[in-house]
């Protein structure tokens, strides 16, 4: 397989797992944190990383704004562990930061991955949630933790959904897809496979972050009358999707059926939330438009046309 020249990870310093929930436990184990309060609004395999490395779970709110509401007093060993939601919490993590001793926060950038690092225990990222490869997360920490025994040497029978999404298009490949996420459900500290490393270091993150940031900016720009979020000041860098939130009606399936696939973060919290909550309304009404860079300007038009064309649809039933 003909690769461009290596050059260095994005987060040079950054230690190079299997997962970012790897990662996560990894630090979990090491650290040791008396209680680890998540939001309520987190994706399981968070919760399942957390549980692996036996660690007391405290649950937070979310206000309007997505900031944290710690109603609980916090102990000097509790860590809280804040994700960059859709890569807009810029302000809510500059917030958290002076609310909390830095050293005692973790950042999750799993939707965040170009978002400017701050002080913390730790900043974890998912490199495969915006780029072509099966698996990796980055774990940038001061901590001098020891290096997993392990290297994992799985990764390459997990690519399949990439290549058919190559050949096909974005839409194929789903079962694959499910298989490749399936395998990354076993928690364990293994370094980051050869193959994803070496991929990793051949992308060119200048030329991504750019595209993402111009799709998102014309989406911006044809959709944002009809968006209900409520964005960040902070500019977003490299995008991980645009968020359009509708909180009349949910539009997935509308918009599913006019071929525009996109996601729902994360049913399972229904489960644990009030139904009018902030938790809840996220889940049912945060629609992720791709901005990333497999799509030209002409794909973003023709994208934002439909979104139209849905909620216009949508506003006269």
């Amino acid at each position: 397989m003909e690769l461009p020249p290596a050059g260095a990870h994005y987060y040079p310093h950054a230690r190079a797992y299997h997962s970012a929930r790897g990662a996560l436990y990894h630090l979990l184990e090491c650290v040791r944190p008396q209680r680890l309060w998540l939001p309520r609004l987190i994706c399981q395999s968070v919760i399942d990383a957390v549980v692996a490395a036996r660690v007391e779970i405290v649950w937070y709110r979310l206000a309007d704004d997505y900031l944290t509401l710690l109603s609980l007093p916090f102990e000097k060993d509790d860590c809280p562990l804040y994700g960059d939601y859709l890569g807009q919490g810029g302000e809510q993590k500059e917030k958290l930061s002076r609310m909390i001793h830095a050293e005692r926060i973790i950042f999750d950038h799993s939707q965040a991955f170009f978002q400017q690092q701050y002080p913390a225990l730790a900043n974890l990222y998912s490199p495969r949630k915006f780029f072509g490869v099966a698996d990796g997360g980055f774990l940038e920490t001061p901590i001098d933790l020891p290096f997993p025994d392990i290297q994992d040497r799985e990764s390459l029978h997990h690519f399949s959904h990439l290549l058919v999404q190559h050949e096909h298009g974005t839409s194929a490949g789903y079962a694959d897809f499910q298989q490749a996420e399936s395998a990354l459900n076993t928690i364990t500290a293994r370094k980051m496979s050869a193959l994803t490393e070496r991929i990793l270091r051949s992308v060119d993150y200048e030329r991504i972050r750019k595209v993402r940031e111009r799709n998102y900016a014309l989406l911006s720009e044809s959709l944002g009358s009809l968006n209900a979020f409520r964005f960040s000041k902070a500019p977003v860098a490299g995008p991980f999707c645009y968020p359009f939130f509708y909180p009349t009606r949910a539009l997935h399936q509308a918009l599913i059926a006019r071929g525009v696939y996109v996601a729902t973060y994360w049913r399972e919290v229904l489960e644990r939330v009030e139904p009018d909550s902030v938790e809840a309304n996220f889940v049912n009404y945060m629609i992720p438009l791709p901005c990333d860079q497999r799509y030209s300007e002409e794909d973003i038009k023709q994208l934002s046309e439909i979104v139209r064309s849905v909620v216009t649809a949508e506003a006269k039933e």
